[in-house]
């Protein structure tokens, strides 16, 4: 990495000096004596390996957290009480402190292992100091710290200066990058394998597969579900890692900002992702045995993670508006599928051949502006039911529901008419405009299951923001 590429990581943060960073070391060594004074068991502290002259910056942050929550939970795994914890951030960088009970060589032996094993750990420092003094590595015969270039060891490398500040510094940035990468496709996998199987299990979901049938299909049941799930959970992972390696580095003014001749646009990652959709959906068919069971969350999914990917490499916690607003970015040209002469397009999609017969747009009208219906509707209709204390199959069941009523669904339209479709979306309104309880909720699903099963009805558009709505819901909300 050069210089001028890991330099904008620095934008808008302050470099301390010498006297800063001398300062802050006593500081913190002060402080750590009042602690152990004050609660008189060991004291921990943390803060982080970081060359050079800017100590304080967005990614440092983020790593420095991720620091204090990895010792947080080996601590709590090892059933050692935290009897205090702060935190404090300056121009010479970042510190916790943790009063913790336990004896002072077992703190170390965790503390040395969060500094091995972590992904970061190179980055981590975690002191121990007891009424004796601070606790060494050798007092474990732990071995020296490694060089963050040649895994020799830190501290001749230090002594002889082996390594140039610009080196050191773009090794630093790499760790922290690889981490957050990797960290990403560990959240988009867990958060897309909960909700296509929470969708697929919430029960009664009329017409659909769920744990009690197997809805207006003949040719699917909830096992096939399970298998389609995990055999495309790698795609979208892949669209997330996309996503980050097309985030532009921010600059003050913005937090996006591409460099053209460098940087793809969003319409450029939605069209990067094309091709792997592709793939998903062959592999998602070898999976079910030949049937689609996931073709518009592939799409629909896929898109959001991307955008979160590309939001994610610089915002650890991207927000519902600027996420959805990046989609909408991303499929300015969507309906460009539908505007293509005959003949020079594959096959049409029912999707596809229904806009052009009635103008439904289905999911690529929602994706296009943005998942309104999730923003608006789904989505806090879902959180304010699991903070009043449902289950997520109750609250599921009654966002359904609510989608049943508000969504151009293809599906029904496919299988039946648009008038059917409209029909069902008064009778759902009606029914939810007398705010029924949730117990209600569940007998009027189940009476519909019965309803559209005998009219070869699966509402799987709707189905499909239900899945959209708990993936958000996971990636954004979810402790």
């Amino acid at each position: 990495m050069k210089a001028e590429e890991y330099g904008k990581f620095f934008t808008g943060c302050a470099a301390a000096g010498v006297e800063e960073v001398l300062a802050e070391k006593e500081d913190r060594a002060h402080r750590q004596r009042e602690l152990l004074d004050q609660f008189g068991s060991p004291v921990l502290c943390l803060t982080l390996n970081i060359p050079g002259a800017y100590k304080c910056f967005p990614l440092a942050r983020r790593c420095f957290f991720e620091g204090l929550e990895a010792l947080k939970r080996c601590l709590r795994a090892e059933g050692i009480i935290i009897r205090h914890e702060e935190t404090g951030e300056g121009i010479a960088g970042y510190r916790a402190f943790i009063a913790a009970g336990g004896e002072g060589l077992c703190l170390k032996e965790l503390a040395v292992y969060i500094e091995e094993q972590h992904p970061l750990g190179r980055l981590f420092d975690i002191d121990v100091l007891e009424e004796r003094g601070k606790i060494s590595r050798t007092a474990l015969k732990a071995g020296e710290r490694k060089c963050l270039i040649c895994k020799g060891s830190a501290f001749a490398c230090g002594r002889s200066r082996a390594h140039g500040l610009e080196e050191l510094t773009g090794a630093v940035i790499k760790i922290m990058e690889n981490f957050f990468r990797e960290k990403l496709g560990t959240i988009i996998s867990g958060a897309a394998l909960g909700a296509l199987m929470g969708e697929a299990a919430i029960t009664p979901k009329p017409g659909l597969v769920d744990r009690a049938n197997t809805g207006a299909h003949r040719d699917m049941d909830f096992f096939t579900f399970i298998n389609s799930s995990a055999a495309i959970i790698p795609y979208f992972r892949d669209c997330a890692l996309a996503g980050f390696e097309s985030a532009p580095i921010p600059d003050e003014k913005t937090a996006e900002t591409p460099a053209p001749e460098k940087t793809p646009g969003p319409v450029e990652l939605f069209n990067s992702l094309r091709r792997g959709g592709k793939i998903a959906e062959l592999t998602m068919r070898e999976a079910s045995g030949g049937v689609n069971t996931h073709r518009g969350l592939i799409f629909s999914l896929g898109i959001l993670s991307a955008a979160y990917g590309r939001r994610y490499r610089y915002d650890e916690k991207p927000g519902l508006r600027d996420l959805l607003a990046l989609c909408r970015l991303m499929t300015t040209r969507l309906y460009d599928d539908f505007s293509q002469a005959p003949g020079t397009a594959p096959r049409p999609s029912h999707g596809e051949a229904l806009y052009a017969r009635y103008g439904i747009g289905g999911i690529r009208g929602e994706v296009f502006r943005g998942f309104p219906t999730v923003q608006d509707l789904s989505l806090p209709a879902l959180r304010r039911l699991l903070d009043e204390g449902y289950s997520l199959n109750d609250a599921g069941v009654a966002v359904f529901l609510l989608l049943l009523a508000h969504t151009e669904d293809t599906n029904i339209v496919h299988r039946s008419s648009p008038e059917v479709l409209k029909r069902i979306q008064e009778n759902a309104a009606a029914f939810l405009a007398a705010k029924p309880a949730v117990e209600e909720m569940r007998k009027k699903a189940a009476e519909l299951d019965g309803e559209f099963i005998s009219l070869n009805i699966s509402p799987g558009g709707s189905a499909d923001l239900l899945a959209v709505t708990l993936f958000l819901y996971r990636l954004l909300y979810l402790k």
